[in-house]
Protein backbone atom coordinates (compact mmCIF):
# COMPACT_ATOMS: atom_id res chain seq x y z
CA UNK A 1 0.00 0.00 0.00
CA UNK A 2 1.37 3.40 -0.93
CA UNK A 3 1.81 6.20 1.60
CA UNK A 4 -1.11 8.06 0.00
CA UNK A 5 -3.39 5.02 0.33
CA UNK A 6 -2.23 4.47 3.91
CA UNK A 7 -3.04 8.07 4.82
CA UNK A 8 -6.47 7.74 3.17
CA UNK A 9 -7.22 4.52 5.09
CA UNK A 10 -6.15 6.16 8.36
CA UNK A 11 -8.34 9.18 7.57
CA UNK A 12 -11.34 6.92 6.93
CA UNK A 13 -10.67 5.01 10.15
CA UNK A 14 -10.56 8.31 12.05
CA UNK A 15 -13.86 9.40 10.45
CA UNK A 16 -15.45 6.08 11.37
CA UNK A 17 -14.26 6.45 14.97
CA UNK A 18 -15.74 9.97 15.08
CA UNK A 19 -19.04 8.76 13.63
CA UNK A 20 -19.27 5.95 16.18
CA UNK A 21 -18.58 8.41 19.00
CA UNK A 22 -21.24 10.79 17.69
CA UNK A 23 -23.73 7.96 17.31
CA UNK A 24 -23.11 6.87 20.91
CA UNK A 25 -23.51 10.46 22.13
CA UNK A 26 -26.81 10.83 20.27
CA UNK A 27 -28.10 7.55 21.73
CA UNK A 28 -27.26 8.76 25.22
CA UNK A 29 -28.86 12.16 24.56
CA UNK A 30 -32.07 10.63 23.17
CA UNK A 31 -32.29 8.22 26.10
CA UNK A 32 -31.81 11.03 28.60
CA UNK A 33 -34.41 13.19 26.83
CA UNK A 34 -36.86 10.31 27.14
CA UNK A 35 -36.14 9.96 30.86
CA UNK A 36 -36.48 13.71 31.47
CA UNK A 37 -39.75 13.82 29.50
CA UNK A 38 -41.08 11.01 31.68
CA UNK A 39 -40.19 12.97 34.80
CA UNK A 40 -41.77 16.28 33.73
CA UNK A 41 -44.81 15.13 31.76
CA UNK A 42 -48.03 13.83 33.23
CA UNK A 43 -48.49 10.09 33.27
CA UNK A 44 -48.88 9.05 29.65
CA UNK A 45 -47.98 12.53 28.44
CA UNK A 46 -44.51 11.51 27.34
CA UNK A 47 -45.98 8.92 24.98
CA UNK A 48 -48.22 11.60 23.48
CA UNK A 49 -45.27 13.97 23.01
CA UNK A 50 -43.13 11.33 21.29
CA UNK A 51 -45.99 10.12 19.08
CA UNK A 52 -46.75 13.71 18.10
CA UNK A 53 -43.10 14.31 17.19
CA UNK A 54 -43.15 11.18 15.04
CA UNK A 55 -46.44 12.10 13.36
CA UNK A 56 -45.16 15.56 12.45
CA UNK A 57 -42.04 14.06 10.89
CA UNK A 58 -44.11 11.38 9.15
CA UNK A 59 -46.45 13.98 7.65
CA UNK A 60 -43.44 15.81 6.20
CA UNK A 61 -42.20 12.52 4.70
CA UNK A 62 -45.67 11.72 3.39
CA UNK A 63 -46.05 15.14 1.81
CA UNK A 64 -42.75 14.76 -0.08
CA UNK A 65 -43.70 11.25 -1.18
CA UNK A 66 -47.17 12.44 -2.30
CA UNK A 67 -45.57 15.19 -4.40
CA UNK A 68 -43.44 12.54 -6.09
CA UNK A 69 -45.90 9.62 -6.35
CA UNK A 70 -49.33 11.24 -6.03
CA UNK A 71 -52.07 10.23 -3.63
CA UNK A 72 -52.12 6.49 -2.95
CA UNK A 73 -55.45 4.76 -2.32
CA UNK A 74 -54.28 1.58 -0.61
CA UNK A 75 -52.47 1.86 2.72
CA UNK A 76 -50.30 -1.18 1.97
CA UNK A 77 -49.13 0.45 -1.30
CA UNK A 78 -48.37 3.69 0.55
CA UNK A 79 -46.40 1.72 3.14
CA UNK A 80 -44.50 -0.04 0.37
CA UNK A 81 -43.62 3.32 -1.20
CA UNK A 82 -42.47 4.70 2.15
CA UNK A 83 -40.29 1.69 2.89
CA UNK A 84 -38.73 1.06 -0.50
CA UNK A 85 -38.95 4.23 -2.56
CA UNK A 86 -37.95 7.06 -0.23
CA UNK A 87 -34.68 7.73 1.52
CA UNK A 88 -36.48 9.09 4.58
CA UNK A 89 -36.50 5.71 6.30
CA UNK A 90 -32.77 5.60 6.84
CA UNK A 91 -32.20 3.81 10.12
CA UNK A 92 -35.16 1.48 9.59
CA UNK A 93 -35.55 -1.91 7.97
CA UNK A 94 -39.23 -2.82 7.74
CA UNK A 95 -41.15 -5.43 5.77
CA UNK A 96 -44.82 -6.20 5.35
CA UNK A 97 -45.37 -9.62 6.92
CA UNK A 98 -48.99 -10.20 5.94
CA UNK A 99 -52.39 -8.56 5.64
CA UNK A 100 -55.32 -10.01 7.53
CA UNK A 101 -58.84 -8.59 7.72
CA UNK A 102 -57.70 -5.10 6.68
CA UNK A 103 -54.87 -5.07 9.22
CA UNK A 104 -51.30 -4.87 7.94
CA UNK A 105 -48.75 -6.76 10.02
CA UNK A 106 -45.17 -5.57 9.70
CA UNK A 107 -41.80 -6.70 10.99
CA UNK A 108 -39.30 -4.07 12.09
CA UNK A 109 -35.83 -5.56 11.78
CA UNK A 110 -33.82 -2.39 12.18
CA UNK A 111 -34.89 0.73 14.03
CA UNK A 112 -32.72 3.56 15.30
CA UNK A 113 -35.12 4.03 18.23
CA UNK A 114 -34.61 0.41 19.28
CA UNK A 115 -30.85 1.02 19.17
CA UNK A 116 -31.37 3.86 21.66
CA UNK A 117 -33.59 1.70 23.88
CA UNK A 118 -31.06 -1.12 23.92
CA UNK A 119 -28.19 1.26 24.67
CA UNK A 120 -30.04 2.91 27.57
CA UNK A 121 -31.54 -0.31 28.97
CA UNK A 122 -35.12 0.71 28.15
CA UNK A 123 -37.95 -1.55 26.96
CA UNK A 124 -40.08 -1.28 23.82
CA UNK A 125 -42.94 0.10 25.89
CA UNK A 126 -40.83 3.24 26.30
CA UNK A 127 -42.39 6.50 25.08
CA UNK A 128 -39.62 6.71 22.48
CA UNK A 129 -41.28 3.89 20.52
CA UNK A 130 -44.13 6.30 19.92
CA UNK A 131 -41.85 8.19 17.53
CA UNK A 132 -41.69 5.29 15.09
CA UNK A 133 -45.40 4.54 15.36
CA UNK A 134 -46.19 8.22 14.93
CA UNK A 135 -43.86 8.39 11.92
CA UNK A 136 -45.83 5.61 10.22
CA UNK A 137 -49.19 7.15 11.15
CA UNK A 138 -48.27 10.59 9.84
CA UNK A 139 -46.71 9.35 6.59
CA UNK A 140 -49.57 6.99 5.76
CA UNK A 141 -52.25 9.57 6.54
CA UNK A 142 -50.53 12.15 4.36
CA UNK A 143 -50.12 9.71 1.47
CA UNK A 144 -53.57 8.11 1.62
CA UNK A 145 -55.80 10.55 3.48
CA UNK A 146 -56.85 7.63 5.70
CA UNK A 147 -56.60 7.44 9.47
CA UNK A 148 -54.53 4.53 10.73
CA UNK A 149 -53.34 3.34 14.10
CA UNK A 150 -50.08 1.49 14.70
CA UNK A 151 -49.79 -0.87 17.63
CA UNK A 152 -46.98 -3.07 18.88
CA UNK A 153 -47.87 -6.75 18.68
CA UNK A 154 -44.51 -7.89 20.06
CA UNK A 155 -41.61 -5.66 21.04
CA UNK A 156 -38.07 -6.88 21.43
CA UNK A 157 -35.08 -4.57 21.88
CA UNK A 158 -32.74 -7.45 20.96
CA UNK A 159 -34.54 -8.67 17.84
CA UNK A 160 -37.54 -8.12 15.63
CA UNK A 161 -40.49 -5.99 16.63
CA UNK A 162 -43.86 -6.87 15.19
CA UNK A 163 -46.46 -4.19 14.73
CA UNK A 164 -49.85 -3.92 13.16
CA UNK A 165 -51.32 -1.08 11.17
CA UNK A 166 -55.06 -0.79 11.60
CA UNK A 167 -57.00 1.17 9.01
CA UNK A 168 -59.74 3.11 10.76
Amino acid sequence: MSDKESIRVQSLQDELKDCKALSKALKILAGEVSCVLSEIAEKGGTKDICASMGEDAGRRLGKKAREKFGKIEKVEEALDICIYHTDSWYGYEIEIDHIEDGTIYINVFKCFIRDILRDRGLATDSPLCGITRGYLIGALKELTGKDVDVQIVHGNVEGVCREKIIIK
